[in-house]
């Protein structure tokens, strides 16, 4: 298996998906509503998590609640951005929300069970004079195609700063009948396992999102040039025998809106592993050979 893409999911806004809710009648007759600060406060948590767009700011339960989604900050559109009849594409607001997101919670949000949501305001509260958008963070429960939403207590802000059980680290690699890989889920590292989280590749703007098979070679080549860091080892010809590896990217929508980050994966499929692979060298981390099972 060389192509398993199905990535976490970044629930997006785009400018389409904005839309009208059908309320208001043009609205160029009414002047328009003053914008909304960008200034959230308690509750920061939701209930549920956002279809892409929300009628508020403001959370709906207290954090210290059970709740789905947590908005780690807040900004609000200007310029041209504020004055567009229609909330601008997600897009806009992506990269800020990355950089926040990693602020607040003291690392990448890729490097643990988390999803970046943007929300923006829904048509109707947008035509009201409402000009935030939302950052929100979600957990999951894995960031394979099996991950779904869980519902957590507490706030995540440092969470990642001293280590959190959200962080990934080794993985149980499950294969479908044509051996390809199925799921990709956490586990211990000190039991049998084949997968372990090397880090996080940021593909440079200049690739573009694989469609046919040589456009996966870029994210072969770095995250196997991640695996080697983390490894402790230098990537030069005939890395590439001694490990599988597991590029977990972006959906083709959340790549549009900027998320160019790919989780990386060790993959050991015939040697069972029993401890952490992370700074082992060249004598912890041998050929990756055997019988295909």
């Amino acid at each position: 298996m060389r192509r398993w893409t199905a990535a976490v999911v970044v629930l997006v806004m785009t400018s389409a998906a904005c839309g009208t809710d059908g309320g208001g009648g043009g609205g160029s007759a009414a002047a328009p509503a003053p914008p909304v600060a960008a200034s959230p406060s308690p509750p920061r948590c939701h209930a549920q998590v956002a279809a892409r767009t929300a009628d508020a700011l403001e959370g709906t339960v207290d954090c210290a609640a059970s709740h789905q989604a947590e908005t780690v900050h807040s900004g609000t559109f200007t310029g041209a951005d504020a004055d567009a009849a229609e909330a601008p594409p997600a897009s806009t607001v992506f990269g800020e929300c990355d950089k926040q997101a990693a602020a607040t919670i003291g690392a990448d949000w890729r490097v643990a069970r988390l999803r970046l949501d943007v929300v923006l305001p829904a048509a109707g509260a947008w035509q009201a004079g409402q000009r935030w958008y939302r950052c929100d963070l979600v957990e999951l429960t894995g960031v394979g195609p099996d991950g779904k939403v869980a519902a957590r207590s507490g706030s995540l802000a440092g969470a990642l700063i001293d280590g959190s059980p959200l962080l990934l680290r080794c993985a149980l690699v499950k294969l479908d009948k044509r051996k390809n890989v199925e799921t990709v889920a956490d586990s211990a590292c000190d039991v049998k396992h084949e997968g372990e989280f090397a880090g996080v590749w940021t593909a440079p703007r200049k690739v573009r999102y694989p469609v046919k098979d040589r456009d996966y070679v870029p994210f072969y080549e770095g995250c196997l040039k991640t695996i080697a860091a983390y490894v402790n080892m230098p990537f030069e010809p005939g890395f590439a025998a001694r490990t599988g590896y597991i590029p977990v990217m972006a959906t083709k929508d959340a790549w549009t809106l900027g998320d160019r980050g790919v989780r990386c994966f060790i993959w050991i499929r015939f040697r069972p592993l029993t401890a952490s692979t992370k700074g082992v060298g060249e004598k912890g981390f041998p050929a990756n050979v055997g019988l295909p099972s």
